[in-house]
């Protein structure tokens, strides 16, 4: 309900914009309406986040698990730990855009607006931790951790068509934007392993732990235990398109397009010029 509620608001923002650009209409300027939607993944830099994110995992389940095995077996020390992870990123995108072109129809700069809404999932889906133990001991457990946002975000952008008289048209848009921290606050962390003790080669222990909370949850847990936790205000955006517009119409156009935006993104849309 809450997210539906932002999203009325962005599009409230949208049509209050559209009203501020609606004199240079008159003009010779032209103003385009469209809708997108997109599939967004970070897949592309699976190695480099497998490292990443494999780290600050490490700590954490690393802690994690000795800690339990320590408050039922005291006298075991941690000897050795390692752990192999695989990354996966998906989600998707979709927004209302508002454009003006100030050199009319056959303008090849335009300047645009957007209200948008996306879903990011990024996860380990598959982690593999082994700890051994002393005197004789060893743990061997699977997990998976996830982390989900869905930020509204608002956004200016840029965009050249070269050739603009042409029905097929490439595109270049570079933009930012920004969504504000309650997407942070409201984002959602989980993280899950399950494992067996073995001691003198026999299992002695299963240990396991499901854990799901949000970004604010955490936040306020490290904080009673006087631990500080850094969440910034908003959540900026960096978008970097290369795309082809394709005229079906005088006033209608198909877009297809794939860039950067705070990761990897294909869109597809529909453009209307008023």
């Amino acid at each position: 309900m809450r997210q539906a509620q932002d999203l009325c608001k962005g599009i409230s923002v949208l049509v209050f914009v559209l009203f501020l650009l609606a004199p240079p209409v008159s003009g010779k300027g032209n103003i385009e309406f469209g809708f997108h939607y997109s599939s967004w993944s970070m897949n592309f830099l699976r190695g480099i986040i497998e490292d990443m994110l494999g780290e600050g995992l490490e700590s954490a389940l690393e802690d994690d698990i000795f800690s339990a095995i320590q408050d039922d077996y005291p006298y075991l020390e941690q000897e050795y730990y390692e752990q192999d992870v695989s990354f996966d990123s998906s989600g998707d995108n979709f927004g209302f855009e508002l454009r003006w072109y100030p050199g009319g129809h056959n303008g090849s700069f335009s300047l645009g607006f957007s209200v948008e809404k996306t879903t990011m999932r990024v996860a380990l889906p598959d982690v593999y931790a082994l700890m051994d133990l002393r005197p004789d001991g060893s743990f061997e457990a699977d997990a998976s951790a996830e982390f989900i946002i869905n930020p509204l975000s608002f956004h200016l952008s840029f965009r050249w068509d070269i050739i603009p008289s042409s029905r097929i048209r490439p595109y270049f848009t570079f933009g930012f934007g920004a969504a504000t921290g309650t997407a942070l606050e409201s984002a959602e962390l989980s993280y899950e392993y399950s494992g067996e003790l073995e001691i003198q080669g026999q299992i002695t222990e299963s240990y396991s732990e499901d854990v799901t909370k949000t970004l604010d949850e955490l936040r306020q847990e490290l904080e009673d235990e006087g631990e500080e936790f850094f969440m910034p205000g908003f959540i900026p955006f960096i978008q970097m398109n290369l795309g082809l517009k394709g005229e079906i119409t005088e006033n209608l156009h198909l877009l297809f397009d794939a860039g950067v935006w705070n990761g990897f993104l294909l869109r597809g849309g529909i453009a209307i010029r008023l």
